[in-house]
């Protein structure tokens, strides 16, 4: 069933099929905005008509109507509309209306489901801009659900109190007050509870922010009750006194709300008689021997005040919960190569990789729900800047942020780095991982900067690979994890340890080793996790960049990935989020129908990493490039399909991967470099019965082999960081002494493959400044190529028949394009067969095969696990620290 939001930003979601683009326009939103804040009874069409074209003739306003409703019934259903004489309303059968939940759990009186469903304002940020009687409507209707919202939060702040739970009271009235900044009432109340908690020192914070809000946003001063609860609070003397008394002001300020009394007005005393002439007699020593009496006792509750305000701050509680993630918003099954999450620096925020269409999603802690960031399908890794005003994050290739306050995701590159890692250094400088297997970039902040070399990989000391980098805020180095070869720990397997580098000079030394994921607290420490995936702390002077004493252990179980990865977070004000979970986020092999039907391959063979897969020509076996649990290197695999024997085809240290299968199917090739060496093409039998046998070697690095169906031509890329930008040549091996450009520019071509019948190349190219997918004739006479996406595509591959094109688009869908391959080329419509964002991609080449008949797809998901990640969150994780630093 469709869901149509309209607490919050304005959306129609579905789960599978996604909604079309048609009936997401503005004019088609907005008219199921009006229909849905019209109730299940509807709206008359001339009120639709002045909301919608109030400009416009009446004959004109009626067409254009018609119209709209035409479009979103020919997207969504001809009855999602339904009619009724001039009436038109939606049919509930159809579609599911927050709003409309949100009322009926006010009239049961259940708050905390409509607490739940409250996402935000009434269409925030929609405006209907060319009507004023629409927009005096809406105002009307976001004011009303407001204060609906609001007496559900209050009901359950009081019944939260009423049972002791002055924690969970105060993050309701904090809810409250959050929704009306500027309100005195809630303010107050907020403070009477943090109180009531132990946190007299939040209770004051919050009176000085309203007061510095009021004086800022009104320009007047604040609340005279407000000042005095935050002095009797910062007083502990009478605290005691004070709190109840407060409570009791506060309960006459709502029964003030109501009514009160003619005769003396709420929440003052009755006037004292006044006196306006000279004191005599009796009456003066009267006075002078009061004043006499009170002096001391003002000069005592004077010191006991500044006593107050000076005594040390009581600890701050340590609080430590599992972070619940409604279904539609779960963070991504855990990811071997990238980073699913971050912290905001203030600990406001957590921003991470999730929903059904893996995309970027930040929820504050104070709301129960995440907000989604258009056009971040598939993104990976996310970071914040130093301000946390915007929040960046990565893809193959491009590092991209997006401002918190909304907009548009902005490019700051798109060439050269990698995904594991980034990290926004106080100089305006992110630090990330560099594509491939080699040392960190970095890249000044702004759109269209260039990234540079950063550091160096040490190879005479067995380091292959630089990433997960951690900005120190002084702005002196870098943190980031070394992964070595095997020789440097056991034969075969994976060694880290934990670096610093220079920001001046790039230069690197380790400071702790059999360590990996390094963040800075910055209470002086460091957080890191060892290969028995325990999460580790340990002192640390950011000025020396030195450890500055012994680790100790903090909890076991650590969710970390093949790279280096690890769920773990910590914010300047001392909020620790870190997973737990299974371990190295194993990822398997998976049909897919058209419809998106998944189906494991074989639940016995999980691995560390699977990438590149490739089908044979008969469609029984699946050479892929794999990396067994606990090794390091990656391998080629051959596996009869589904549930047959696999077999190891390379056998040595270098990285290997891109298979593709000879046209007979008896021999694989395949791509492969080591640490200090090019990466080459090689060819070796499927049944390894013969040595690997070099099948092609160039200066620069050589990727995604393809043969021509014929056999005669080896189509590969150059690489994107080589002059050219990477570009897609040919060769005939044993007639061409050099290889040929096919398709060769200033811009990066890549993932080219030939048509079944070989007279076609597709590819992709980012000549407009996004990947598309182009298609040219090969061998390319100089002839026109055509563009075959609009939106953006990656991964192209061709059916076996010839008859279509498969593709991802930029929003992570796979789509089928309806292609003729004789005797010219042309194309026609383009089909989204289903979401494709939770499956690895990867820009260069295709992380999925085409299956003979057309019908199915091999891809590679992440592993379901028996133990589901877990996220912990731990608020002052600070005052945990000290504890540790005593013991």
């Amino acid at each position: 069933m469709l869901v149509l939001e309209l607490l919050g930003t304005l959306s129609l979601r579905n789960e599978t099929p996604p909604v079309p683009v048609s009936a997401q326009q503005k004019r088609s939103l907005g008219l199921l905005a009006i229909l849905a804040l019209a109730g299940r009874q509807g709206s008359p069409r001339d009120r639709i008509e002045a909301y919608l074209w109030p400009e416009s003739s009446a004959p004109l306003a009626r067409h254009s109507l018609d119209q709209t409703v035409y479009a979103i019934r020919h997207a969504l259903g001809s009855d999602f509309i339904l009619s009724t004489g001039r009436e038109l309303r939606l049919n509930p059968d159809l579609v599911q209306v927050d709003a409309w939940e949100f009322e009926e759990a006010i009239r049961a009186r259940q708050w905390a489901a409509a607490v739940e469903r409250y996402k935000g304002t009434l269409l925030d940020g929609f405006h209907f801009t060319e009507s004023r009687e629409a927009e005096s409507w809406i105002d009307a209707e976001r004011a009303r659900l407001l204060r609906e919202y609001q007496k559900a939060v209050e009901f359950l702040a009081k019944d939260a109190a009423e049972a002791g739970d002055h924690a969970r009271s105060v993050t309701w009235w904090r809810r409250l007050a959050n929704s009306d900044p500027l309100s005195a009432s809630a303010t107050k109340q907020l403070m009477l509870a943090l109180a009531a908690a132990g946190d007299r020192a939040g209770a004051v914070k919050q009176a000085r922010l309203y007061q510095e809000l009021v004086r800022q946003e009104l320009e007047i001063e604040s609340d005279a009750e407000i000042e005095g609860l935050a002095a009797s609070l910062s007083n502990p003397a009478i605290t005691e006194t004070a709190v109840p008394g407060m409570h009791e002001e506060a309960s006459r300020d709502r029964l003030a709300s109501t009514g009160h009394s003619a005769d003396m007005p709420p929440n003052r005393s009755p006037a004292l008689p006044t006196v306006t002439g000279p004191i005599k007699g009796k009456e003066a020593s009267r006075d002078r021997a009061l004043l006499y009496a009170v002096t001391p006792l003002a000069i005592l509750m004077a010191g006991a005040a500044i006593w107050g305000w000076m005594r040390p701050v009581p600890p701050k509680p340590v609080s430590r919960y599992q972070l619940v993630v409604d279904s539609t918003e779960a963070i991504v099954r855990s990811m071997p190569w990238s980073g699913r999450m971050e912290l905001s620096p203030d600990g406001s925020r957590l921003a991470y990789i999730g929903g059904p269409r893996s995309q970027l999603l930040i929820r504050s802690f104070n709301e129960l729900y995440a907000t989604a960031v258009p056009g971040t399908e598939g993104v990976v890794t996310p970071f914040f800047s130093p301000d946390g005003s915007r929040v960046g994050f990565l893809e193959e290739e491009k590092v991209r942020m997006v401002p918190i306050s909304g907009g548009s995701p902005i490019t700051i590159t798109d060439s050269l780095t990698g995904v594991a890692g980034a990290s926004w250094g106080p100089d305006n400088v992110i630090y990330a991982d560099a594509s491939g297997p080699t040392g960190l970039l970095r890249v000044e902040a702004k759109p269209g900067a260039k990234p540079e070399t950063f550091t160096v990989l040490d190879s005479a000391r067995g380091e292959v690979d630089h990433a997960w980098p951690d900005a120190l805020p002084n702005g002196k180095g870098v943190l980031f994890t070394i992964r070595y070869n095997g020789t440097k720990g056991t034969k075969g397997r994976t060694s880290y340890a934990i670096a610093v580098a220079d920001i001046s000079s790039g230069k690197h030394r380790v400071i702790v080793n059999d360590g990996m994921f390094a963040r800075y607290a910055t209470s002086g420490y460091l957080l890191y996790v060892n290969t028995n995936r325990t999460l580790m702390v340990v002192p640390f002077d950011q000025n020396s960049m030195n450890v500055a004493g012994e680790p100790t252990a903090l909890t076991e179980g650590m969710r970390v990935g093949l790279s280096g990865s690890a769920d773990l977070t910590v914010s300047r004000t001392g909020t620790l989020v870190y997973a737990t979970g299974a371990g190295e986020g194993e990822q398997e092999l998976v049909w897919v129908t058209r419809d998106g039907k998944q189906q494991a391959v074989d639940a016995d063979w999980p691995s560390s990493y699977l990438g590149f897969p490739a089908l044979s020509p008969d469609g029984k076996r699946v050479a892929v490039a794999r990396v067994a649990s606990g090794v390091s290197s990656i391998n080629i695999w051959v596996k009869r399909l589904d549930r047959g024997p696999s077999s190891q085809l390379t056998l040595d240290e270098n990285q290997n991967f891109c298979p593709v299968w000879t046209a007979d199917g008896r021999s694989v090739t395949f791509s492969s470099g080591s640490a200090k060496g090019a990466v080459d093409a090689w060819t070796k039998r499927s049944d390894g019965s013969e040595p690997s046998v070099i099948q092609l070697h160039e200066k620069g690095n050589l990727y995604n082999p393809r043969w021509s169906p014929d056999a005669k031509w080896l189509i590969f890329n150059t690489d994107i960081a080589s002059p050219g930008a990477g570009d897609i040549l040919a060769i005939r091996p044993g007639v061409d002494t050099a290889p040929v450009p096919v398709v060769a520019s200033r811009f990066s071509e890549i993932s080219a493959v030939l048509s079944p019948n070989g007279r076609w190349l597709a590819y992709v190219s980012n000549e407009t400044g996004a990947d598309e997918i182009y298609v040219v004739r090969f061998p390319n006479k100089g002839s026109a190529k055509l563009a075959i996406s609009t939106g953006g595509g990656t991964e192209p591959l061709w059916s076996h028949r010839g008859n279509e094109l498969f593709y991802r688009d930029a929003s992570g869908n796979f789509v089928a394009v309806e292609v003729n391959t004789s005797p010219t080329f042309s194309f026609g419509r383009a089909h989204k067969l289903f979401p494709a964002a939770g499956f690895t991609s990867l820009r260069f080449t295709p992380q999925y095969a085409v299956a003979p008949g057309d019908r199915r797809f091999l891809f590679v998901r992440p592993l379901e696990t028996s133990t589901p990640d877990k996220l912990i969150v731990v608020e002052n994780w600070f005052e945990e620290l000290k504890a540790i630093q005593r013991k």
